[in-house]
């Protein structure tokens, strides 16, 4: 028995073709090549499975026996296959490499954007020492107040359950900040000594620099034989950061920029 419609043959006892739904026949017409018949149909059916809809390919690979795993993959792979491709211009003149040097470039400048603003250990060790002060000076004057306010010295009258819960509450607030405040004054030793390394640090860096370069030297190191003046902020910033990372290792980046932007402006700005 074979499929008039897409030429596969059936042992005896089969009446139906599996695939087209039609009814076998004993033998094709004459000049028919069966296998003509079957490639044809498998081409038909590669195309219409190309150009079904999910709902429709599901329900073919279901006719075909596929499990709902098979089926499942093979979605996934054709909705990659029909996935438009991103168009290159042939006539465009961007090396191949372009793209990765946008991209390193684009990693520098979000990191040269992300180092922060560097605050000298002095300028920190003052906003401590203003903000212990503060909160001890609050806490200690409320603690008194509070206790004033309930023995009735005060000229405030508080009855009832209210009394306890309003002096409780106050007397908690101003006791936190009386210990804040003295954890950030015995911090305070520590950053002070941190503000004596660092004032130390910048007069051996800044010795060093002048001891080393002046205007003139820096501008025949880090401008060579550019006579365009193009860029030349960002020439001896550079020279200037490369000459202090190899005499002075690991020095903290935004502290770098700090020192570089400092001494810049005392060699360049007083000309």
């Amino acid at each position: 028995m074979i499929c008039p419609k897409c030429g596969t043959e059936y042992r005896d006892g089969f009446t139906e073709c599996a695939y087209c739904h039609i009814p076998l026949v004993e033998s094709l017409g004459e000049g028919v090549d069966p296998e003509e018949l079957l490639k044809r149909s498998e081409g038909k059916e590669e195309m219409t499975l190309e150009a079904a809809t999910p709902e429709e390919f599901m329900r073919i690979a279901r006719e075909k026996g596929l499990s709902d795993r098979d089926i499942a993959m093979a979605l996934n792979e054709l909705a990659r296959e029909q996935a438009p491709a991103v168009s290159v211009d042939e006539d465009s003149e961007e090396p191949q490499d372009s793209v990765e040097y946008s991209n390193a470039s684009t990693d520098e400048e979000e990191a040269a954007v992300s180092i922060k603003p560097y605050r000298k250990a002095a300028d920190r060790a003052e906003d401590m020492r203003s903000s212990a002060y503060t909160l001890m000076i609050v806490g200690a004057l409320g603690i008194i107040a509070v206790i004033l306010l309930y023995i009735g010295a005060l000229p405030i009258t508080l009855s009832g359950p209210g009394r306890y819960v309003t002096t409780g509450t106050m007397a908690a607030i101003f006791v936190l900040f009386l210990i804040i405040g003295i954890k950030s004054y015995t911090k305070l030793r520590a950053l002070n000594e941190e503000a004596q390394r660092e004032e130390k640090k910048i007069e051996e860096i800044r010795k060093f620099f002048f001891d080393s370069y002046d205007a003139e030297k820096l501008d025949e190191e880090a401008l060579g034989d550019d006579e365009t003046n193009a860029g030349e902020y960002f020439l001896r910033s550079s020279f200037m950061k490369h000459t202090l990372n190899e005499r002075f290792m690991d020095l903290d980046p935004s502290f770098l920029e700090y020192i570089v932007d400092n001494l810049y402006s005392e060699m360049y700005d007083e000309d």
